[in-house]
């Protein structure tokens, strides 16, 4: 079998004139038998001195290797390969030497190859144009079986590197993390690979678009394993593990509602946008993949005090060191899966979705059930952080599965009102838990905690709740309550732990309008209840609402949790001096105090809404539990306690 250097550089050289020996002083001179040809001594003399030049550069990478310089000594190298690959252009000689020259160029040509085996495994970046790169083509595996068992990861890396579009080198570190996939990340790395699936027809497109290397694809590997619900405890977010700053920085909305991070389309342009200017930055994939990680402050701090730009000199946090080698990893075994004795996996199916825009709110679940039998839209939209769509939005593109958008908009259109959502504000109270404002809202404690991403039905004073409600058919059992004088839709609802717009849609009233003897079908049995504030309350015959007091409490701490006021608390109980007991009934309410409900139009403001009454600002948010900045919604209900003429 002929030496690898030799197919590469001197296949053609059989074919030329016969070369003159390098121990030869002398050049023979032409005989008879010659004159039928034009020697060129000159040429041959040039020929002879490629080859002497060639062996001097072998000798002196030899030497280089030997001293543990191998960068040095492959440039010495390649200094050879391309003088004897010189020599093919050179023009024909006497074929009665032509043995004797080949065999000189094949004699360097076979210590070449030989030295360049020996150098490969210490060299850890190749040029396009290194003659290596075409070695490398040809090399087979009796080749590799020559080689130290550790050095050959190595020389597989410069064998697949040419074909990635990221610079891959090949060391001991990027040869680890090919076998940590290799070993104990083997059924990570093929779950990822199948995972990938779903969002390559999402990702590649943008790279493209972006003029990046498409082995960025990885980076979100090594990120995230392609999961946009990726969380990390260092808080980042989605298949780009974007910090909330870093995302905010490059123009992702991250509020109460949706997290633009785990949008799959949005995080990527984000992450292209954000590649390329740390690439401008630093000129180098490593380093703008190391800043990607740890942040380009860090990076350049570390640049500074190597006094180097090359990543496997500077000192950066551990997981930043481990970082790009296993980006590098997942890159080269990518490009060729069986080098590193993997089989690719069947890709999962790409995600596909439509779009609709959508004019108004909607429960994810309500919206899933349109759509068709086991629908996930939260699967589609994983940058929704509530079971709801945002309801400030004027405007919302949901995605939906290709073919749906029509007829989901159609069913959106035709909905009743008992299936459509609404969204209050509540401002938690003092010994509020989930259950008790549940409770006074009408909903389940557990959609409370979904819509505001509470963890372990943790709350505190003063933190806003939004309420999402969305309306139900009266129970099957439900009762009918005859309205007494003074009594309100709030009064009743809170006696039979049900919700205004509960009650509204189960009789059909358009308003809140009430008066008494009407009959309203109500919820359950009243019973005493346990409201947001946690007021243990009931009414009486007269539709005044009455309290229990319980221990700790004071006549003025309940005058401030009915928002009354103390001289009408002791009027109303006949209560010479403000001492009470646990255990003893107050009356909270009197009977010509009313309360009405006001449904909120567009535009309206409290401090509008205040002037229409004649009452405060302060007053209205205060019976409502909210602020004075807090946001009205078109559709929301207030209470608004006014006095009887």
């Amino acid at each position: 079998m002929k030496h690898l250097l030799c197919c590469l550089v001197a296949v053609q050289l059989a074919a030329c004139a016969p070369m003159m020996s390098l121990r030869s002083g002398a050049v023979p001179s032409p005989s008879v038998a010659d004159t039928l040809l034009v020697v060129d001594l000159e040429a041959e003399r040039a020929l002879d001195d490629a080859v002497l030049a060639a062996r001097w550069r072998l000798l002196r990478a030899l030497d280089e290797q030997a001293m543990g310089r191998f960068d040095p000594a492959r440039l010495e190298l390649d200094g050879a390969y391309h003088l004897l690959a010189a020599m093919d252009d050179a023009p024909s000689l006497d074929e009665s030497r032509a043995e004797l020259r080949q065999a000189e160029a094949d004699a360097v040509a076979d210590a070449v190859e030989r030295a360049y085996m020996s150098v490969l495994p210490h060299i850890e970046r190749l040029s396009p144009d290194s003659p290596l790169t075409l070695l490398l083509r040809e090399l087979g595996e009796e080749h590799l079986d020559q080689l130290p068992q550790d050095k050959v990861p190595l020389v597989r890396i410069h064998q697949v590197s040419p074909g990635c579009d990221l610079p891959i080198d090949a060391n001991e570190r990027v040869a680890a993390s090919i076998h940590f996939f290799q070993t104990r990340g083997r059924e990570t790395w093929t779950a990822w690979m199948r995972r990938s699936g779903r969002y390559r027809n999402i990702i590649l497109p943008v790279l493209r678009e972006e003029k990046l290397p498409e082995d960025l694809l990885f980076l979100s590997m090594i990120e995230s394993g392609f999961n946009p619900r990726a969380y990390s405890r260092a808080r980042a977010v989605g298949l780009w593990q974007f910090m909330a700053s870093t995302g905010r920085l490059e123009g992702l909305t991250i509020d109460h509602w949706i997290d633009e991070r785990r949008d799959p389309v949005k995080s990527t342009r984000a992450a292209a946008r954000h590649l390329r200017r740390l690439y401008k930055r630093f000129g180098d994939w490593r380093l703008a993949a190391a800043a990607y990680n740890s942040g380009p402050g860090r990076v350049q701090r570390a640049i500074d005090k190597a006094g180097s730009r090359d990543f496997w000199d500077l000192d950066l946090p551990r997981e930043t060191r481990n970082y790009v080698p296993l980006l590098m990893a997942a890159a080269v075994i990518a490009q060729s899966p069986e080098t590193f004795g993997f089989t690719l996996p069947e890709p999962e199916a790409p995600i596909l979705w439509e779009e609709v825009h959508l004019k108004r709110f909607v429960h994810l679940e309500t919206a899933s059930r349109l759509v068709g039998p086991g629908t996930d839209l939260k699967h589609l939209n994983p940058e929704l952080r509530r079971p709801i769509t945002p309801p400030m939005a004027k405007s919302y593109r949901l995605k939906v599965p290709p073919g749906t958008g029509r007829d989901l908009l159609a069913s959106l259109a035709e909905l009743p009102a008992s299936d459509q959502p609404g969204v209050y504000e509540y401002s938690v109270q003092r010994g509020d838990n989930l259950w008790t404002i549940g409770r006074a809202f009408g909903v389940s404690s557990t959609m409370i905690a979904e819509a505001n991403g509470v963890r372990n039905g943790l709350i505190r004073p003063g933190q806003t709740l939004f309420i999402p409600v969305q309306g139900g058919r009266p129970p099957a059992d439900g009762l009918v309550h005859t309205v007494r004088n003074g009594e309100s839709l709030w009064t009743i609802a809170r006696r039979f732990g049900t919700s205004v717009a509960d009650l509204k849609r189960w009789n059909g009233l358009t308003q809140s309008i009430i008066r008494p003897d009407q009959k309203l079908t109500v919820g359950s049995r009243p019973t005493q209840l346990v409201t947001a504030n946690r007021r243990v309350t009931t009414t009486d015959s007269q539709g005044r609402m009455t309290h229990v007091v319980r221990g700790g409490e004071s006549l003025w701490t309940i005058s401030r949790q009915y928002e009354v006021k103390l001289d009408d608390l002791r009027v109303w109980n006949g209560l010479a001096n403000d001492l009470i007991k646990p255990g003893q009934q107050l009356i909270v309410s009197g009977v010509d105090e009313s309360i009405s409900i006001y449904t909120v139009v567009r535009g309206d403001t409290l401090y509008s809404i205040a002037r229409k009454f004649g009452l405060d600002a302060n007053d209205i948010a205060r019976q409502n539990n909210m602020s004075l900045t807090s946001t009205l919604l078109t559709g929301m209900e207030l209470r608004i306690r006014t006095a009887i003429e």
